[in-house]
């Protein structure tokens, strides 16, 4: 990972104009933040061998290739900057604390690391500067009041030398002041200093001077000394992790243009997603892709799917066109105050496989029955398949913290290819259904949610410990989910027998195709209650979807009871085929009970596809 932010880092450098090895190039900032910053207020000064003297104040218009010289950068809001030259607020609040005050705190911190000369020059300097305060306010105040109000400026200093103009940045006094600060964060913290000279940069992998305190981010932290390993001295951290500074450098730049560009939201969850090229001649328009749709510059179509989730337009569904020249790296984290935790990292991930994840995602979203989910005269809504399904059985809530985490590790599986399991992932999906089921809500979103999820990992070859024989198949899965079209006037068995055969290895056991049937009956049972009743007491008998072996051969001639009480069983073919299936299952089904509960509900909410061309209203007409 942190080679990967390094040369993201060095990208971020050079389009930025910045020359990789000098530290001052990468260290200054652009002092005009935005396009109002059209002019410059220079205070110039003369020298002579043991003085400076106030020259007056020049009004320049702001330059772009001067940014070396003005060589600013930002310090604290409320006092000096790294260097005196500033931002204009207000000019004599500026002035006071940006400029005068630059020469007292900044320039004492920096003397341990400057010459006797360059001490002595900096001392003079801001001298010249506190004594002629009055006189560079009273020059420099109508100067700055004179431009347009809606215009910017910035302000700094200048020094004329036999008739030439040298600004801070040409002063290698401003530079290695400069530098030093850039630096000091790596090497200095918790008042111990961590560096050492001629030592092996653990990212470059050249002898360099070496800092002890280069984390990119809070994870990883030496503030306590149990932390330091081969002795606990804090000072010694630059051994656990040697960083030279133009490494650290780099690896600061790729950490800014991360978070600026690969940066994303995730339900309740926020990650970053960091390409690695695998050839030093790759195609870096990887990086455009990311820039371009940060700032919704891409060209979207109608042609791009969403995978993470269903109402954002897919970076990852563009990045799958990439050649596998290179991978991605995915760090799902949490961010509280200065606390960073890393909750789940994924490696190596390539464009092929998320054109996988996009073909599979492809296959489940044509299936006839997650396309017509629900369909009337006027409209007609499709559900597709995003990580939201899986966040749907495994959301956000204080009543189950571990959700969160059994969320992320399917999503590690289905990126990585880890299986998952079976039964762990139908106890969960049953686990809502249920919910569902209890609030007298309609359970079908939940069981299509549930059993697209099934049916995209099966695509994946991912469901773990799926004891049905082998995993099922597409040939077969495409029958049953597809286009199915028995004949008009077939009976239940003729109907049955076109998935059962078609989805053989779903219904491998006579056991799951009788609770399948049941189930079935059961919406039957309740759809007729409603029309005669307007309500469906039946369901009182389901024990809240909690099924087992015993209870489903329990009800079964309960149900047959009250069709024939309600003088509307037109389904004693239906009745005959799960008598059948219940004899030939036998005793001790060694099905889980969320399984069995699956099937059942399975059945109920896919009662229509075994449901005879005309009507139960229509038959009783007849």
């Amino acid at each position: 990972m942190i080679e990967a932010m390094k040369e993201i880092g060095e990208y971020a450098l050079e389009k930025e104009n910045k020359a990789l090895n000098d530290f001052v190039s990468i260290l200054v900032e652009n002092p005009a933040s935005n396009e109002t910053y059209k002019h410059v207020f220079c205070i110039k000064f003369a020298s002579s061998q043991d003085h400076f003297e106030f020259k007056g104040i020049e009004h320049q218009e702001y330059s772009k290739e001067k940014i070396a010289k003005y060589l600013y950068k930002r310090g604290s809001s409320n006092g000096p900057d790294i260097t005196p030259t500033a931002r204009v607020t207000e000019i004599k609040k500026t002035f006071l604390n940006k400029i005068i005050g630059w020469f007292s705190k900044p320039l004492k911190e920096a003397k341990p690391i400057l010459d006797g000369e360059e001490v002595q020059f900096l001392e003079l300097l801001g001298k010249c500067i506190k004594e002629n305060e009055e006189i560079i306010l009273s020059e420099l105040e109508p100067k700055v009041n004179s431009i347009d109000a809606k215009e910017n400026s910035i302000l700094t200093l200048v020094l004329e030398e036999n008739g030439f103009i040298r600004y801070v940045g040409d002063f290698e006094v401003f530079r290695k002041i400069l530098k030093n600060n850039g630096a000091s964060k790596f090497y200095s913290k918790y008042d111990i200093v961590s560096k050492e000279d001629d030592k092996v940069c653990s990212v470059c992998k050249t002898h360099k001077e070496v800092y002890g305190f280069v984390t990119p981010y809070e994870f990883y932290t030496v503030d306590k000394r149990g932390f330091v390993s081969g002795g606990f001295d804090q000072s010694k951290a630059w051994r656990n992790n040697p960083v030279c500074l133009e490494c650290a450098l780099k690896i600061t730049a790729g950490k800014e243009y991360i978070e600026k560009y690969m940066s994303f939201g995730f339900y309740g969850f926020n990650f970053l997603l960091i390409p690695k090229l695998l050839t030093k001649n790759a195609n870096e328009d990887i990086f455009d892709v990311f820039e371009n749709f940060n700032e919704k510059k891409f060209a979207f179509n109608e042609g791009y799917q969403n995978f993470l989730q269903a109402n954002e337009i897919d970076i990852l569904n563009i990045l799958s066109e990439k050649d596998d020249y290179l991978n991605f790296n995915f760090q799902f984290y949490e961010k509280s105050n200065s606390a960073y935790r890393i909750l789940l990292y994924i490696e190596d991930v390539l464009p092929s496989r998320l054109r996988k994840l996009f073909k599979s995602k492809e296959i489940v979203d044509k299936r006839h029955i997650f396309r017509n989910y629900f369909s009337n005269d006027t409209e007609t809504k499709s559900i597709q398949f995003t990580l939201g399904n899986v966040r749907w059985f495994f959301p956000n809530t204080l009543e189950d913290p571990d959700l969160n985490k059994y969320f992320l590790e399917i999503t590690n599986g289905i990126f990585t290819g880890t299986s998952i399991d079976y039964n762990f992932l139908l106890k969960y999906v049953m686990q809502r259904i249920r919910k569902d089921f209890r609030n007298e809500n309609s359970t079908r979103y939940s069981l299509f949610l549930g059993f697209q999820m099934l049916d995209f990992l099966n695509q994946l070859r991912l469901l773990g410990n799926y004891n049905g024989g082998k995993c099922v198949n597409s040939k077969n899965l495409s029958v049953l989910l597809g286009d199915i079209a028995p004949k008009e006037n077939s009976g239940y068995e003729e109907r049955t027998n076109v998935i059962f055969s078609e989805f053989e290895s779903f219904f491998n056991t006579d056991a799951k195709k009788a609770i399948f049937l049941e189930g079935t009956l059961v919406q039957y049972l309740l759809n007729i209650q409603k029309y005669q009743r307007g309500s469906t007491p039946f369901r009182t008998k389901l024990r809240g979807l909690n099924l087992d072996e015993r209870h489903v051969k329990r009800i079964f001639p309960e149900i047959i009871n009250k069709l024939e009480e309600y003088d509307s069983n037109y389904y004693k073919e239906l009745e005959n085929l799960i008598s059948k299936y219940m004899i030939q299952s036998g005793t001790d089904w060694k099905m889980p009970n969320d399984e069995i509960s699956f099937y059942f509900v399975l059945g109920m909410n896919m009662s229509n596809l075994l449901k005879s061309p005309k009507s139960e209203m229509e038959i009783e007409n007849d």
